[in-house]
């Protein structure tokens, strides 16, 4: 029986092997996180215009604050200043500081109103 495991015309075709069934992919993982990923931009987009227009509206507070700070200034300083103007006219000291700083004093008829953004 040697000759039989040599002669493979004799011996019948092997059976065909099934392929595998096609691998199938589903869009669902793909789209799932690229969805979870543009609802994370837009949740940190959010975050930070809620955080700029609380910086900002602070801010702007601050800068009102400063503005009526300076306003306030301003009237004090010109107090002053009219006050050393009148003295200048009886003191010779305050007489000398009015001429080396050139100090006038001008009666604005109306201040210019300034517009409010």
């Amino acid at each position: 029986m040697p000759n039989e495991s040599r002669s493979t015309k004799t011996d019948p075709a092997p059976a065909p092997v099934p392929a595998a069934p096609a691998e199938h992919y589903h869009g669902f993982w793909p789209v799932f996180l690229i969805g979870c990923s543009l609802v994370v931009i837009l949740g940190w987009e959010i975050h930070v215009a809620i955080v700029t227009r609380a910086s900002t509206e602070q801010l702007w507070e601050q800068q009102l604050r400063v503005v009526d700070q300076a306003k306030h200034l301003q009237t004090e300083l010109e107090k002053i200043v009219r006050d050393l103007v009148e003295l200048s006219k009886t003191d010779d000291t305050a007489k000398k500081i009015v001429t080396k700083f050139g100090v006038k004093i001008t009666n604005p008829s109306t201040p210019a109103a300034t517009p409010t953004p």
